[in-house]
């Protein structure tokens, strides 16, 4: 990403409303996870402990406890969580304290109570587990109707809880309620009472109380009893006694306005009498979109059938938080994309419909470019609102049949279904890739993203539907491997390609800890060259991996292991260990010649790469007098160039040369060059190799050799083959070549014959002779 898009100022910091969004997510999730838990937990004990552990590490909690009253109406804790307890410990609501205030305040008034700032108590036992803890927050918890406890949530900050948090804590309270409530009656102390007579008036003082809507009704379909709950449930003006004794029909027509769809209704409950089973969870759809839900019992009284009870209560916005707590389990909370689970869902329906139809799915795996950068440039939030900006952009070209999905991370499912050819796949991924190619604006800042697709074609490839996201990501990995922002379709080489790969890191890794990794040297050597020694401008380590049925395996097979996240630190300690300890063995033979080697990306960047960097240097302390060096590839699959800069400016510092390998081959400029502290650029072996016959690689030649001496910059020739190449690379201003012209790579051991044997062509002796009076004319700079 360019520097430009950097922002001055952390993007959360710059607009609030990132912060508070993500607070929300954060809630919902707690919810949601409080949820599962509560529906996991057959024993209630295990689910109000996972209940506290889950409020107390919420981002706004640190303490949680839950405390329920007992056989003789005492409050005592069942569980908790940030704080020491024990089994027997019980909150007195008449001492003083913090603890017992809130909890009091929330069970005297039915309502939440909130303490951010109360001060401590003298004489109160729970001020020392309390200490840390800034605010309170207290929520009575019901079962069977009444107050039986009271959940306290405590946090360090004295404004933690505040808008959402407080909505989700009461959302969890009620939860927690009807969980309680589910699990059994309350173990109430049992009073002696009298015995009662059971009245029609009792029965309706009993019902009056209820939440539920109860209705009685008699054999011949006439009301017995109902309640205030039951006429408020359907909006009936009459009073309960004035329904008694009418019919079913004259109650349906009071009834009738409430209900969705009036005459279903009336033939469900005709269909529910006549069968005369009892009916459990009856969804029944009502007016403004609301829900209850029914439960029809048949009354039997000495064997012979003598009415029935109808039980009914309002559970909209249960089922609204139930669909809340779907939503998250289908949907990406960033987006409101599908997720991972919900696409593969779709995606197995859409290959029966591809099956069915005769026609081609196309089912793809998107991944945009250098997303990393966005979220170090412009935080989290900013990253968020990148995604869900590109999100929008994808599914705006898509239909309504088709499913765009997040996985996570900057990477996205596609199914796009009812296709006829590839060509119909080209254009839709063309179009993709070039709304995501527009600037992204965040705060005024621009955003320049692209992005690598892979695709797949069911039933072309005929897998299932793990084997097709399987395919399109390998599709996309190969995507970038090309260089990016284009899209790719699935070959089955590829996925052979992916074996040999993952085959060729096990081999190294093996190869790591039975020493079969080795270090041939090549030597770099002046275009002007002077006969031994003085002509040598140093040697490079090059890597090899020695296996005993192929010999000495060169690294294009395993280059990619190099920045693999685990092997690219010890396989850059081994190398950097091996090349020091022979250029000092060197050394004690009287050939004092630098040394490079190659240091991956990863290890680059790894945080203790100046670690590495001393213990090697300090086992191996004359090496740095006569000169060690790094060489970095631009094209390296995890450059950060911005941290990059940092590290090699520091290697220099150090009196470490560093230089630029395979320069042509990537993204770097001549611009960008002069921004890095390097010393050296050395010309990709890819323009070498034509440069005698293609004019267009002596252009590209000479211009970067020709701007990089303006920079001050040292220009190495790699892969020269023949004289002539030698020689046309001296004619346009090149300082020094490296290639099998001069030398192939040699064991260690055979480095200081070949330097005090070395001999430049006699196309070089004119010059030599140049260079010989230039050092005449002046003293003769250190290496």
């Amino acid at each position: 990403m360019p520097a430009a898009t950097a922002l001055p100022v952390a993007l959360a910091e710059r607009d609030p409303a990132f912060d508070d969004d993500a607070r929300q997510r954060r809630a919902l999730g707690l919810l949601s996870d409080v949820v599962k838990a509560i529906q996991a937990h057959a024993d209630e004990s295990a689910m109000l402990g996972d209940v506290c552990r889950l409020a107390a590490g919420s981002d706004e909690g640190s303490v949680a406890l839950v405390a329920l009253r007992d056989a003789r109406g005492a409050l005592r804790l069942r569980a908790a969580a940030g704080l020491t307890w024990d089994a027997d410990s019980a909150i007195d609501l008449a001492a003083p304290g913090r603890l017992a205030g809130v909890a009091r305040t929330a069970i005297d008034s039915a309502k939440l109570a909130l303490h951010p700032d109360a001060q401590a108590a003298a004489g109160d036992p729970w001020e020392a587990p309390l200490a840390h803890v800034g605010s309170l927050l207290a929520l009575p918890l019901y079962r069977n109707h009444a107050i039986d406890g009271v959940l306290v949530v405590g946090a360090r900050q004295a404004d933690a809880f505040v808008g959402v948090d407080v909505q989700v804590f009461s959302q969890i309270a009620a939860e927690l309620g009807q969980a309680l409530h589910a699990h059994g009656t309350h173990p109430v102390r049992q009073l002696p009472r009298p015995d009662l007579t059971f009245s029609a008036a009792y029965v309706r003082a009993v019902l009056s109380s209820q939440y539920t809507g109860v209705l009685v009704m008699s054999e011949d379909n006439h009301v017995v009893l109902a309640n205030e709950a039951f006429c408020a449930l359907f909006g009936i003006t009459d009073s309960p006694v004035a329904l008694e004794h009418m019919s079913a029909e004259s109650l349906y027509e009071r009834m009738r306005s409430a209900y969705a769809d009036p005459d279903q209704e009336w033939a469900r409950i005709r269909e529910i009498v006549a069968r005369g089973e009892a009916v459990r969870g009856d969804e029944v759809q009502i007016a403004g979109e609301r829900i209850f839900l029914r439960d029809f019992t048949p009354i039997r009284t000495h064997g012979r059938p003598n009415g029935r009870i109808w039980h009914q209560h309002e559970i909209t916005e249960r089922k609204m938080y139930e669909a809340r707590v779907e939503r998250l389990a289908f949907y990406d909370v960033v987006t409101g994309l599908p997720n991972r689970r919900l696409l593969f869902e779709r995606l197995e329906q859409g290959r029966a419909l591809a099956t069915r139809q005769r026609s081609l799915i196309a089912v793809g795996v998107l991944d945009l470019d250098r997303f990393k950068s966005v979220n170090d440039s412009v935080g989290h939030a900013g990253g968020d609102h990148v995604l869900a900006e590109a999100s929008s952009r994808v599914g705006a070209l898509l239909r309504e049949a088709d499913v765009l999905a997040r996985f996570g991370g900057d990477e996205f499912g596609l199914v796009i279904s009812g296709l006829d050819s590839k060509e119909q796949l080209d254009a839709i991924s063309r179009c993709i890739l070039q709304a995501l190619r527009a600037p992204f604006d965040l705060l005024g800042e621009q955003i320049y993203l692209s992005a690598s697709i892979g695709w797949t074609l069911y039933p072309l490839d005929a897998s299932d539907a793990e084997g097709l996201l399987r395919h399109a990501d390998m599709a996309m990995y190969a995507a970038k491997e090309e260089g990016k922002d284009r899209g790719l379709l699935y070959e089955p080489a590829m996925e052979q390609e992916q074996l040999r790969l993952q085959a060729m890191r096990e081999r190294m890794a093996q190869a790591l800890l039975q020493s079969r990794l080795q270090l041939l040297f090549q030597p770099i050597v002046y275009i002007d060259g002077l006969p031994g020694l003085q002509g040598v401008a140093g040697m490079e380590a090059l890597l090899r991996l020695r296996d005993g049925e192929d010999g000495l395996i060169e690294p294009a097979q395993f280059m990619h292991v190099l920045d693999d996240p685990q092997l690219a630190r010890p396989i850059g300690r081994h190398v950097l260990d091996e090349a020091l300890k022979q250029c000092q063995a060197w050394m004690r033979l009287g050939v004092s010649i630098p040394v490079s080697i190659n240091i991956s990306t990863r290890h680059l960047l790894h945080p203790a790469f100046f670690a590495d960097i001393d213990t090697a240097l300090d086992t191996y302390p004359g090496v740095m007098d006569v000169g060690f060096g790094i060489e970095v590839t631009e094209t390296g699959p995890t450059m950060d160039h911005a941290r990059a800069k940092v590290v090699i400016e520091e290697c220099r510092r150090r009196g470490i040369r560093v230089g630029l390998d395979d320069f042509g081959t990537g993204t770097a400029s001549l611009s960008h060059i002069q921004k890095l502290d390097i010393e050296h650029i050395k010309l990709d072996q890819s323009f070498v190799r034509e440069i005698l016959s293609d004019e267009r690689n002596v252009a590209i030649a000479a211009g970067v050799i020709t701007t990089a001496r303006m920079l001050a910059k040292t220009v190495i020739a790699e892969g020269v083959e023949t004289p002539d190449q030698a020689d046309l690379l001296a004619s346009l201003g090149c300082h020094q070549l490296q290639g099998f012209s001069i030398s192939r790579p040699m064991p260690s051991d055979a480095v200081p014959a070949w330097v005090a044997a070395w001999t430049p062509p006699a196309s070089w002796a004119r010059l030599a002779s140049e260079r010989r009076s230039q050092q005449a004319a002046q003293p003769r700079m250190g290496r």
